[in-house]
């Protein structure tokens, strides 16, 4: 298990998002397949057990149907008042008589037996005890079938239909059912007895029954008359197992006190489902049964088109599944490779044939996004390098013999104190802490720091223009022991001296401000001078907003400014930077924002 979570953690994103796909269609499929083949298993069982019912319900009625329809002929005389007199005769009859009421009789049932194809023949035992049949019918077959009831179930009205016996007086001794009646519509005197038995043809019945049966369902009709079968169908289980039968008919009697209607009985190696119902009129066991596998069959064959259907699906699904993850993973393929090509140095970005907005399309946005600001940071970096090295060599230029030059320096300041000539002696020192400055190896100092040498810096030029122009400090000395890039104010201050201050002739103002707003310095030169004209000041934005213009890098135009902003971006990030803005004849501000960070926050800044 741990090596097939292995290898599967191992594998693809698109083997594991057509997995999971899988997983989620294959699921609610085999869990559908699962409850719902439990229930229509039942409910094809259920279907069946209903149709066995509503069959036997049927059947029932047709038998009821058949036998009363039959016994209605048992009431032939009643539509001859003739008739009537000769069955209500009580008196000593002449043989000629005799003969003339038998023949009357006898035309008159062999009338109903002629117009009733059903019917085999009539027998009549009068109240006077005479006997008058049609011709086919014979008394010797009604004895056997009275001594089935009591004679006060008969005197009730109640029919009695016979179980089928061969018939002892026609030709090939067929099988015959019989229907016995009372007749309680004659005047009956005391100890006198009267019946009517009508002989059907077994053959009818049978046909009757036969066209209820379905061989194509397998359905069979079995009837049950005193515990026995009279009529077994030629595919009845066992049906000359009446052990069986009467096991099946306690079993049915038993479930009735239940109420279960159906009943599962296995019979010679084989189980069926049995309806049952008892004939009010005849008494017998209507029986219909089926096999169980032909619910079994039908079960299975639906459920195997439902296998199909699903199979079906789910190959259509995985299709679908694979188009679609194909189409999700193209893209992320795209960003894997562009990721791969960035460890080469290879910076492209990912181009799809389609816009997308998904989440995989922010993400390949934000790629894009993040290799482009990789390109011109990179560009940046290579720039920024280039005007270092530029800067470098310039001061190498700067630095030649540096002690020599420093020492030299100071000789001067010190003729000039010995000679008392103040300004020599200021400029001399100011120009060498300057220099002594500006070789010292630290990129960044504190503010204090700086502001030393913008003053050494500012005392040199009040020297040189007469002290003319008003230098104002605003900053607070609580922001001393903040840190600053090195040179990064001077070479704004000189810009204010030659193209602000120097030009306009007369007195001026330099202001130099810094405070600390949130987590950030903010510095301000501002000077009175002539200021900038919209062309040169849209020219100075331009270089802010593209400060590493590969034509610009070997130019000596604005390379103090494009120095300055370029370090500013370089080593603090693109969230700082400088601005200017300018009015004609009125002055300049420069305005820059770096971190504010101290000395002892040196460790913490990542840098």
């Amino acid at each position: 298990m741990k090596a097939l979570v292995g290898k599967l953690s191992n594998s693809s994103f698109q083997v594991k998002l057509l997995l999971s796909y899988s997983i989620i269609i294959l699921i609610p499929v085999l869990s559908a397949l699962l409850l719902s083949g439990f229930k229509f298993y039942y409910q094809t069982k259920g279907k069946y057990e209903d149709f066995l019912e509503q069959l036997n319900t049927r059947t029932n009625v047709t038998v009821n149907d058949f036998i009363s329809n039959i016994a209605r002929n048992s009431y032939f005389y009643l539509t001859d008042t003739r008739l009537q007199t000769i069955l209500n005769k009580n008196y000593q009859q002449e043989n000629l008589e005799l003969l003339e009421d038998a023949n009357y009789m006898m035309r008159a049932m062999d009338q109903i037996v002629l117009m009733n194809g059903y019917i085999a023949g009539v027998t009549v035992i009068a109240p006077n005890n005479r006997i008058y049949n049609s011709t086919s019918a014979y008394t010797w077959d009604l004895e056997p079938i009275i001594e089935r009831v009591t004679k006060q179930a008969l005197q009730k009205g109640k029919i009695i239909v016979s179980s089928p016996y061969a018939s002892s007086s026609m030709n090939g001794n067929p099988k015959l059912l019989s229907i016995v009646r009372y007749l309680s519509d004659l005047n009956l005197k005391n100890n006198m007895e009267g019946y009517v038995k009508v002989d059907i043809h077994y053959k009818s019945f049978r046909n009757l029954i036969d066209g209820i049966s379905d061989s194509n369902l397998q359905l069979t009709t079995v009837v049950m008359a005193d515990g026995k079968m009279i009529y077994p169908a030629n595919d009845s289980p066992n049906a000359s197992n009446d052990a069986e039968w009467q096991q099946l008919l306690s079993q049915i009697e038993s479930k009735k006190n239940t109420g279960e209607k159906i009943v599962q009985f296995r019979m010679k190696d084989e189980t069926y489902l049995f309806a049952s119902t008892v004939n009010e009129t005849t008494n017998w066991n209507i029986i219909q049964y089926i096999p169980l596998h032909v619910v079994e069959d039908n079960f299975l064959n639906n459920t195997h088109n439902y296998l199909i259907l699903s199979l079906l699906t789910l190959i259509i699904a995985f299709f679908l599944a694979l188009f679609f993850s194909r189409r999700f993973i193209k893209p992320i393929h795209k960003l894997r490779k562009a990721m791969k090509r960035v460890d080469s140095g290879n910076m492209d970005q990912v181009v799809l044939n389609i816009r997308m907005t998904d989440e995989i399309g922010q993400l390949i946005d934000s790629y894009n996004a993040m290799i482009l600001r990789l390109k011109q940071s990179r560009e940046m970096e290579i720039l920024s390098n280039r005007l270092q090295k530029r800067a470098e060599l310039n001061m190498l230029q700067a630095q030649i013999n540096p002690h020599f030059l420093y020492n030299t320096l100071n000789v001067i300041h010190s003729i000039a104190e010995l000679n008392r000539l103040n300004e020599i002696s200021v400029m001399a020192k100011s120009l060498a802490s300057l220099y002594r400055y500006n070789i010292k190896n630290n990129d960044d100092v504190t503010i204090e720091k700086e502001l030393e040498q913008i003053k050494n810096y500012i005392n040199i030029q009040q020297i040189r223009f007469l002290s003319k122009f008003n230098v104002i400090y605003e900053i607070d000395t609580e922001l001393y022991p903040y840190k600053i890039l090195k040179f990064l104010l001077q070479p704004l201050v000189e810009n204010a001296f030659y193209h602000g201050l120097e030009p306009k002739g007369g007195k001026g103002t330099l202001r130099l401000s810094i405070t600390k707003r949130g987590h950030s310095l903010h510095i301000c030169i501002e000077d009175d001078g002539v200021g900038i004209s919209e062309q040169k000041l849209a020219e100075l934005n331009a270089i802010f907003e593209h400060p590493f213009q590969v034509d610009a890098i070997d130019t000596k135009v604005n390379f103090g400014l494009r120095n300055v902003h370029a370090r500013i971006k370089n080593f603090y990030g693109d969230e700082y930077w400088i601005r200017v803005s300018s009015t004609p004849h009125l002055g300049t501000c420069f305005e820059i924002k770096i971190p504010a960070e101290k000395e002892h926050d040196d460790e913490h800044s990542g840098r």
